[in-house]
């Protein structure tokens, strides 16, 4: 992953969006009532496709309604600057159908595709083979045992409504967790906000790119993607730019039918609607499984003498905690 943002930049991570709208346009009173609305607005991203609600409602399901997060930053003559958007929520990609139909039209030919979402995709050993005996396997798939843990599922599967066979991809979309402070320290701040414009947030955090690049998402794709290749199918990953560049570079390739992953990086157009970003399709990026690994995991290796000096500050630091763990207490004297 690209470099983390500096430590100046890491406290003024705030809410970006908030129940679909842009935060920096919501005035007191209506950022007042977010606080703790009744009842929970639905949300307006998830609405473009009902059909993924959880038990069938588009209401927000995210806890205190934050879809995304950017940099605050405060300029010498009081004025804030607002960095980037970036999703904190996965629904959020789902404006408008935008990247449903830009998927469909790529890859299946058609921009109206039947979404399904999580289906079962591994198969899980549910005992230890016994010499000579087969393995176990539970296919969940099939509803066999129902009750059974789910090991592995495809987040969504964008399907043509009208072909036989089956023309399908598979699609993840994935949102930047955060490291550092609850929200509810800015939701704090906001109650006991009284002056004009918008309040700073009321924690220190930043998007933890790492947590949900290398450690979440890689893994995901680790696992399924060799399997969709032998299948024929294509993997769709739903990021956004600030998601992309945290990322380090990756090899491309020129044609659909060489890759193996399909990036399709949105951003967010603030200057269409007065009060809301616009999602748009930035750019589709073309990768093998191998290059997304190294995009998302990638760092200049440091050398072994540089190592070895960091390693040896670190000892030096230990040796001295020690030293002066065991020095003894001089007891001052009242002379």
């Amino acid at each position: 992953m690209a470099r983390r943002p500096r430590a100046t930049d890491q406290a003024k991570y705030g809410i970006g969006e908030w129940y679909g709208k842009l935060y920096k346009n919501i005035g007191s009173t209506e950022r007042a009532a977010y606080l703790n609305p009744s009842p929970i607005p639905d949300c307006p991203f998830l609405a473009a496709v009902p059909d993924l609600a959880p038990r069938g409602s588009i209401k927000c399901s995210k806890k205190g309604g934050v879809c995304s997060i950017r940099n605050f930053t405060e300029q010498e003559d009081g004025q804030l600057r607002f960095g980037p958007l970036t999703a904190t929520c996965p629904n959020r990609f789902l404006e408008d159908r935008t990247v449903i139909k830009e998927i469909g039209s790529r890859l299946i030919r058609t921009d109206d595709p039947v979404v399904v979402k999580e289906i079962a995709f591994l198969r899980r050993v549910t005992a230890a083979p016994v010499a000579g005996d087969d393995v176990d396997l539970v296919n969940e798939a099939a509803g066999e045992q129902p009750d059974s843990e789910d090991v592995g599922k495809i987040d969504l599967v964008f399907v043509h409504p009208d072909r036989d066979p089956l023309e399908w991809c598979a699609v993840e979309m994935q949102a930047v967790y955060f490291s550092g402070g609850s929200m509810s320290r800015d939701y704090e701040v906001i109650k006991n906000y009284s002056g004009n414009g918008i309040p700073m947030p009321g924690a220190a955090r930043r998007p933890d790119f790492r947590s949900s690049g290398p450690k979440r998402l890689m893994p995901q794709l680790q696992i399924k993607v060799p399997s969709l290749r032998r299948w024929g199918k294509k993997m769709v990953v739903i990021i956004d730019k600030p998601f992309l560049d945290a990322m380090a570079p990756m090899e491309t390739v020129d044609h659909v039918s060489n890759c193996d992953i399909v990036w399709v990086v949105v951003n967010y157009d603030e200057n269409v609607d007065p009060g809301k970003a616009v999602l748009v399709v930035e750019k589709v990026v073309l990768t093998t499984l191998e290059a997304s690994v190294v995009g998302l995991t990638a760092g200049v290796p440091t050398t072994m003498p540089e190592f070895e000096s960091r390693l040896s500050q670190k000892v030096a630091q230990q040796k001295l905690a020690r030293q002066i763990a065991q020095t003894p207490e001089i007891p001052d004297l009242d002379l």
